[in-house]
């Protein structure tokens, strides 16, 4: 296939399921390109309480860290560090809605030493003719 996709589907939300359920995909195309899709929201996103779990939706780069935990020495503590994020605007999510991120060019896309001096890309970037890509 080109695309690897998640599906939550039937998702409810804790304590709140008389609200209904929530159906949404995250698919990762070959070419870079992320679709967020939503086929079931039955209330809209802001309604959702933040008090025990933040509510987000977008894209984050993060990584995490394994501490140990200072009172109990055989538990760790996970922390995680976010360092860029793309948030959506959840008043947009609805029933039946998709969001696209499409990715932007970069110097590894240039096959060629044509194609590299030729792009307008604004990298400071160069091909490299030993390893035959652009550095």
């Amino acid at each position: 296939g080109t695309a690897f996709v998640v599906q939550w589907d039937k998702v409810y939300l804790q304590g709140k399921e008389d609200m209904g359920s929530f159906t949404f995909q995250a698919a990762l195309h070959s070419s870079g390109r992320i679709v967020f899709g939503y086929q079931e929201i039955p209330v809209p996103v802001l309604q959702i309480s933040a008090s025990q779990h933040p509510v987000k939706a977008g894209l984050s780069d993060a990584f995490m860290v394994l501490n140990p935990s200072p009172d109990v020495p055989e538990s760790r503590r996970r922390t995680i560090y976010e360092y860029h994020r793309v948030e959506l605007d959840t008043s947009r999510i609805s029933s039946r809605s998709a969001v696209e991120f499409t990715p932007l060019p970069t110097c590894l896309q240039h096959q060629s030493c044509e194609m590299c001096v030729t792009s307008e890309l604004t990298f400071n970037c160069s091909w490299c003719h030993v390893l035959q890509r652009y550095l």
